[in-house]
């Protein structure tokens, strides 16, 4: 949406110097990517200042920069107390602008799978905006209200992202969502968090928002957590295998490649296939949340069967009768005991390619163990670690033959030329700071064109 800038500067600009334009492009804290009549925020992060690129951003085309210090008295600039403050400013005024109804996703994993496969099915009926990429924060966010909603939509799709105390506390005064969903609650974030409990505390506070509101919050009702801290509170609905779930899931048929599942809602039932597999849950919380809001059952059955994995979030590469699942984007004890979990059914020799799980403060070494044993029931045939914590994952997994790397270039070369057997199926998979995307690229690009 264009947002009035005379509205939105009332209380903190008097036209003193320059008159405010009428007409703007949008909004960028980022000089390198402003683009002529943008208006530049110079904020402070923790490396650089958004001070020193006054000057590339207005000789790119800024048409004016808002910050905090001076920066030269010829310069088109509008000082505020503080840019981080202006940003926030910005968002709530943007938000408070929004007509349309808000989803807010969190969860320690699986949130962007559930708000990629939402948008496709509200879509189905509705006009819907999404969050992109990353954008999940209370630096993001702000500049998603102002650049990216129209105001023409019906739904607003936001994925909230949490890394200490109080960080939903800030995203909820942004997003103000008028519905949650909360695909679990894992061993993330917790050098931060401190351990499960602390992450279900403020991943909770989403459910209470849109309780207290009088709307409703969707939750994995198998996640122990979750199911106990939504006990007896109404609005929640529980969405998984148990009996007692709101929205009953059963599996009917599945293997790597497909799932047939049928879901229960009080006496009606819906049976559907689709092309993949890995995401129950995320399909009984897309499914349960499109339902509610209005969207026919055969028309979020089409939309699920259009989904695709999204790029290093559980994506299936097959090349010369390999199998390469992408899983690089991040990693944590839950969602790697996913990924882990959806190889049972692998038709062929299968081979974990796992850099080390952060952020998980003084747990960390039980926790990397604890993956280990569940590598041991799968028996894969290699298990390659990489990184200084996943070695531990090694030392309590089993595997038919096993090797360590604490070098980049030396795992790199091993999985160019080591001799890899015919319908293999690599897991590769870390936390984000590990860039295990580099040796995806390295398997497709050895596998493309063997025939």
């Amino acid at each position: 949406m264009k947002i009035d800038l005379h509205e939105l500067f009332k209380d903190i600009y008097h036209e003193e110097d320059f008159p405010l334009p009428n007409d703007y492009n949008r909004f960028v804290i980022d000089s390198r990517n402003v683009s002529k009549g943008d208006i530049f925020i110079a904020l402070k992060g923790n490396t650089t200042d958004g001070h020193n690129f006054v000057s590339d951003a207005l000789q790119k085309g800024s048409i004016f920069a808002i910050v905090e210090n001076d920066v030269g008295e010829s310069k088109p600039v509008i000082k505020v107390k503080s840019t981080a403050e202006f940003l926030k400013h910005l968002g709530n005024f943007a938000r408070n602008k929004i007509n349309g109804a808000i989803f807010g996703i969190t969860g320690s994993a699986g949130k962007t799978t559930t708000k990629e496969g939402l948008f496709l099915a509200l879509s189905k009926r509705f006009n819907v905006v999404k969050t992109e990429g990353n954008i999940n924060t209370d630096i993001s966010l702000p500049l998603f209200f102002a650049n990216e909603v129209s105001n023409l939509e019906d739904f607003i799709v936001v994925e909230m992202g949490v890394q200490k105390p109080n960080d939903m506390d800030v995203l909820l005064d942004v997003v103000k969502p008028h519905y949650g969903i909360i695909t679990n609650v894992g061993d993330s974030h917790l050098e931060y968090l401190g351990d499960r409990y602390g992450v279900l505390k403020e991943k909770f506070k989403l459910a209470k928002f849109v309780l207290d509101r009088g709307s409703v919050c969707f939750v994995n009702g198998d996640d122990e957590l979750l199911r106990l801290a939504s006990n007896g509170l109404k609005g929640v609905f529980k969405v998984g295998f148990r009996e007692e779930n709101d929205f009953r899931l059963k599996i009917l048929q599945e293997n790597l490649d497909f799932l047939r599942l049928k879901i229960n809602i009080q006496d009606r039932a819906f049976e559907f296939t689709l092309p993949y597999n890995g995401f129950v849950y995320n399909v009984g919380l897309i499914f349960a949340a499109s339902v509610y809001v209005g969207v026919d059952p055969d028309y979020v059955v089409s939309a699920l069967k259009e989904f695709k994995p999204y790029k290093g979030r559980g994506e299936k590469i097959k090349l010369s009768g390999m199998t390469i699942i992408d899983d690089t984007y991040n990693s944590n004890p839950l969602s790697m005991n996913f990924a882990l979990e959806r190889l049972r059914s692998a038709k062929g020799p299968i081979v974990l390619i796992l850099g080390d799980m952060l952020e998980l403060g003084e747990s960390s070494n039980t926790l990397h163990e604890k993956v280990g044993e569940v590598i041991s029931e799968i028996n894969p045939y290699a298990l390659i670690t990489y990184g200084n914590l996943s070695k531990l994952m090694q030392e309590k997994g089993n595997a038919n033959i096993k090797y360590h790397f604490e070098d980049s270039d030396t795992l790199s070369q091993f999985l160019k030329t080591f001799d890899f057997p015919n319908g293999t199926y690599f897991l590769v998979k870390g936390s984000r700071a590990m860039k295990m995307e580099k040796f995806v690229d390295i398997l497709k690009e050895r596998y493309k064109d063997e025939k």
